[in-house]
């Protein structure tokens, strides 16, 4: 199963619940489709830009780093917990929406730039997509990401290297966000879905 296939399920829910519409629908009136920088487009059914994300745990993978890096806007993050609770199910157990504003640009990136993470993501994508490249070249991979990577930053570099991708995203955690103090609001939620553990594309 797809790695996504959970999330793209949580994201159709909110985008009815939001929108009314479903995600197919939604995505076919949006200016760039589902490759948009965000789910839900202020002015579009909605008065909020809103990016929805789910997360096993505490990290939470905001997509691709270019993407999330170009825009300075006001926006939301929806982000919903789950839990494997049977072999075929996962249930959302609780959903955090945080308000991000144009002031919070530099408590998540800091000094990372986009022509910082543009280089990075070039270099990644300069790989072959073979074990034996990615193998070769961890330390200088390591030591490129930790050159730029500005560690009091909330967003996180977060490379993904297969033989099918060579992209960079990024990815930030629940406790981090909610410990500065960034505006949020957080509830109990119950939807099961039907969702085989993730499976990775290698």
């Amino acid at each position: 199963m797809e790695v996504q296939a959970h999330g793209n399920k949580y994201e159709d829910i909110k985008i009815r619940e939001l929108t009314g519409l479903s995600k197919k629908e939604y995505d076919k009136l949006k200016k760039n489709g589902y490759t948009s920088v965000f789910d839900i487009s202020k002015g579009l059914y909605s008065d909020v830009n809103i990016s929805i994300k789910t997360t096993g745990g505490n990290s939470v993978n905001c997509g691709d780093i270019r993407r999330m890096r170009s825009h300075s806007t006001e926006y939301d993050i929806i982000t919903a917990q789950w839990n494997q609770v049977t072999p075929t199910m996962k249930e959302f157990y609780t959903e955090y929406i945080f308000h991000i504003k144009p002031e919070h640009e530099e408590l998540l990136w800091g000094t990372m730039n986009y022509d910082l993470i543009n280089e990075f993501n070039e270099y990644i994508k300069s790989y072959d997509g073979t074990n034996a490249d990615r193998d070769a070249r961890k330390q200088e991979r390591q030591e490129y990401q930790n050159k730029i990577q500005d560690q009091n930053a909330l967003m996180k570099i977060n490379p993904k290297m297969t033989h099918k991708s060579l992209r960079t995203q990024c990815t930030v955690h629940i406790d981090k966000l909610i410990a500065t103090g960034v505006e949020y609001s957080v509830k109990p939620i119950r939807i099961v879905t039907d969702s085989k553990p993730r499976t990775f594309n290698k």
